[in-house]
């Protein structure tokens, strides 16, 4: 049997009498302890680990992320949630609660962490984004996101839904989806679906040019975002346009790095457009 939580969470589904949730930060919150408990035992979290929690709202995960032993760092963005959290969960001694926007927290004081979350759905790109391209990655990510997002991450060559952040995530990080979390285990209930996806981050860099030279993530990701600026056109059409290359120019270059100049950039494997980047190391004063 589904276990619903909001009313222990001091959120009454039915009259919405104690807490009205906030559109403008993208605020529904998990219902479902058998959810949750899914969420926590695929992190598998130790008494010794450091657990970031972006969002923790009215406390449902954090509190079984408390339970675990390990040391809890939640930011909430709404200080009105943050009264609200206290309530709920007391003041365990390995949680510390920070009134802050996650995408300006300070990573740098963390030497090995975990993040464990319901992220919103509006911020959740550049949310991952900055945990994968920051100096500080986190060991594990066990995120609750937009079904579709975690659709596009964890696309295969070839899907229409390959984009510029499955690029982002491969280079970084392997991705699979867990389980999906359909809208009526959230309130408000959203117009979407959700689903846990898992993003183990490498712990080396994987991308490696043919010189054995580690690619420079700045420069590649330049060119990997040419390649998308036009996903319906062919990525010859793309790059040319992007880096103002004859089309002659443009077509030895990917017959160079052995992919087919027909292709679009949704067709490309992370090889091909590590292949790519080999070839224009030495034309990257050009781009």
């Amino acid at each position: 049997m589904v276990n619903l939580a909001a009313g222990r969470h001091g959120i009454d589904v039915v009259t919405n009498k104690m807490f009205k949730p906030k559109k403008q930060l993208g605020q529904n919150f998990l219902i479902n302890d058998d959810i949750v408990t899914k969420i926590v035992e695929t992190a598998e979290i130790t008494p010794d680990d450091t657990i970031v929690e972006v969002g923790p709202g009215t406390g449902i995960l954090t509190e079984e992320l408390v339970k675990t032993g390990a040391a809890v760092l939640a930011i909430e963005k709404d200080f009105d949630l943050i009264t609200k959290l206290k309530r709920n969960i007391g003041e365990p001694k390995n949680i510390k609660i920070i009134h802050q926007d996650a995408l300006w927290f300070d990573l740098s004081n963390l030497e090995k962490y975990k993040v464990v979350a319901n992220i919103p759905y509006n911020i959740t790109s550049p949310l991952i984004r900055k945990f994968l391209e920051g100096d500080h990655k986190p060991e594990l990510m066990v995120l609750t996101i937009q079904k579709e997002v975690a659709e596009r991450i964890t696309a295969k060559p070839g899907s229409s839904e390959r984009g510029l952040l499955t690029i982002i995530v491969e280079f970084y990080a392997d991705a699979e989806i867990i389980m999906e979390v359909p809208r009526k285990n959230f309130y408000p209930v959203p117009k979407v679906d959700s689903a846990v996806i898992k993003i183990q981050p490498h712990i080396h860099l994987r991308g490696v040019c043919g010189d054995n030279k580690a690619v420079e993530p700045k420069m590649f990701f330049k060119i990997v975002k040419a390649g998308f600026a036009s996903k319906r056109r062919q990525i010859h059409n793309s790059l040319a346009a992007t880096f103002h290359w004859t089309q002659e120019e443009t077509k030895n270059i990917l017959t160079e790095a052995e992919i087919n100049t027909t292709d679009r950039a949704e067709d490309l494997t992370l090889q091909n457009w590590l292949k790519l980047y080999d070839v224009l190391k030495n034309k990257i004063d050009k781009i």
